[in-house]
C-alpha cells in the first residue's frame, strides 16, 4: 500500500478537492483499491464520500485507542465502506481536536508512529491510501507524515504561499530523520492565465529546486460548487477544466510509483 499524504499550511488552496479528486480518480477511474483518511478535524473529506458523524468513531479511535496502544479496536472495525466501489474511508470529526492534545500529553515512544503501525494491518489490502491533513503539523498530522511516502503540497501563486512550502519542507527534512522515505512534491493548483501567474509557475518548476508535478491545476467555480454539493470533483464534472487536470496528476503519479 502506498501512502500518500496531502498538506499545506495555507487555507483556500484546494487541498481537499486535490486529496479527494486523486482518490477517486484512482479508485473509480483507474480500479485501485483506495483507502481514504481524514485527518482534518473539520471532516470536509469525511463530508464529500458521506460518512461524517460528529459523533462516530473513525481516525480518534485509530490513533488512540488501537489494539497496539491497549485499546479496544483493530484497524478494520474502523474502516467505512463509501458509494464507490474502490474506495473506503476512515473518517474524522472534531474529536480529532482533542487527539491531537492527547497525544502531545503522552510520553511514549510509539506516539508519533502509531498510524504506521495501525495501517501495517491492511498493507495488503488496498493500493494506495490518501491522506488529508489539517494545516497545522500537529501530532495527528505528524503521525500521518510518518508513515507516508509523498508528501502533495499545493501551493498557489503568492510570496507567502512559497514561504509555506519552503516551510513545509524543512518540517519534512527533519521527519526524514525518523521515516528516509519521505519527500514532498509541489503542485500548482489555483493556476489563472495571466503573467504573474506564469511567471510563478515558471519559477516552481525550473528554478526554485523544488521537485514539481509538470501538470498545474486551473482554477475554475466549477471545483467550488463540487465542493458546495458535497461531492467528489471527478463525480460532479467528469470533463471540466479542473478535472482534466486532476486526471494528468494521476497519471504522472502512477507512471512515478508504479513505474
Amino acid at each position: 500500500m502506498k501512502i500518500i499524504a496531502v498538506m499545506s499550511p495555507k487555507g483556500g488552496i484546494g487541498k481537499t478537492t486535490t486529496s479527494d479528486s486523486i482518490a477517486y480518480m484512482l479508485g473509480q477511474e483507474q480500479g485501485k483499491s483506495v483507502l481514504v483518511l481524514d485527518g482534518d478535524p473539520q471532516g470536509d473529506t469525511s463530508k464529500t464520500f458521506g460518512r461524517y458523524e460528529p459523533e462516530g468513531i473513525g481516525m480518534s479511535e485509530l490513533l488512540e485507542h488501537h489494539q497496539n496502544v491497549g485499546g479496544r479496536y483493530r484497524t478494520t472495525e474502523l474502516i467505512q465502506s463509501t458509494e464507490y466501489d474502490h474506495i473506503d474511508i476512515i473518517p474524522a470529526n472534531g474529536y480529532l481536536m482533542r487527539t491531537d492534545m492527547n497525544l502531545l500529553l503522552k510520553q511514549e515512544e510509539n506516539q508519533v508512529t502509531r498510524l504506521r503501525d495501525a495501517l501495517a494491518e491492511v498493507a495488503v489490502a488496498y493500493d494506495y491510501c490518501v491522506c488529508d491533513c489539517g494545516r497545522l503539523l500537529d501530532m495527528v498530522v505528524i503521525n500521518i507524515l510518518l508513515a507516508a511516502e509523498l508528501v502533495i503540497a499545493p501551493v498557489k501563486v503568492g510570496g507567502f504561499e512559497n514561504e509555506a512550502i519552503h516551510n513545509l519542507q524543512e518540517q519534512v527534512d527533519d521527519l526524514r530523520e525518523i521515516n528516509p522515505e519521505l519527500r514532498i512534491k509541489g503542485l500548482v493548483t489555483m493556476r489563472q492565465k495571466n503573467k504573474t501567474s506564469l511567471e510563478f509557475e515558471e519559477w516552481m518548476k525550473d528554478s526554485s529546486g523544488f521537485d514539481m508535478f509538470v501538470t498545474s491545476v486551473r482554477r475554475s467555480i466549477v471545483a467550488e460548487k463540487a465542493s458546495m454539493r458535497m461531492q467528489p470533483l471527478p463525480q460532479f464534472s467528469k470533463n471540466c477544466i479542473v478535472s482534466q487536470d486532476y486526471r494528468n496528476v494521476v497519471h504522472e503519479l502512477l507512471r512515478e510509483l508504479e513505474g
